[in-house]
Parts: C-alpha cells; structure tokens; sequence
C-alpha cells in the first residue's frame, strides 16, 4: 500500500500529474492516494521531491519477532565483540 505523509508534502502535484491510474488527488493542499484506483506501480515514489509517499508493507508478528531476536543476537556479539577491544585494566573497572 502507498501513503503519503502528509507532513512532507508539499502539494507539488508532481505525484497527480505522473500517476497512470490517475489514483493521486489534492485534499486540503496534500497528495491523496485512492487505495481502490492505485496499481501500486511506485512511479508517485520516484518523482515525489519530498518523499513523501511511501510503501508500507504488512509484516506478520512472526516475521517482526524474527527480525527483531536476529537485531538483538547481532547487538550482543557487537558488544562482546567491543568488550574483546577494551583494555584489560578498564574491562576490570566495570
């Protein structure tokens, strides 16, 4: 799903006048995308100046479970890692 954030947009309309679903409009001076109208082809994404629109892209409680246990796995080894690098007297201190 494409979102616009509506505190980047600067309505420039660049997003309207390159969209081939003719799926982006102007409400209140910011880009709206109609969900049911847009293909998800990602052109409003390359021609916004802001970057102001956005994918978002559903992820599974699993999948974040996932991600977030490797993240911590790889912060732990950096920190043993960097504990390694430490002189032995300041190692000591802690």
């Amino acid at each position: 799903m494409l979102q616009v954030k509506k505190d980047l947009c600067v309505g420039c309309r660049f997003c309207i006048e390159n969209c081939p679903q003719e799926a982006v409009s102007v409400q209140f001076g910011k880009a709206w995308i109609d969900q049911k109208r847009c293909n998800r082809c990602g052109i409003c994404l390359d021609v916004c100046p802001q970057g102001a629109i956005v994918e978002l892209a559903p992820v599974s409680e699993e999948e974040l479970t996932i991600t977030v246990g490797s993240l911590k796995q790889k912060a732990d080894d950096l920190i043993r890692r960097i504990e390694k690098l430490r002189p032995v007297s300041s190692r000591n201190d802690n």
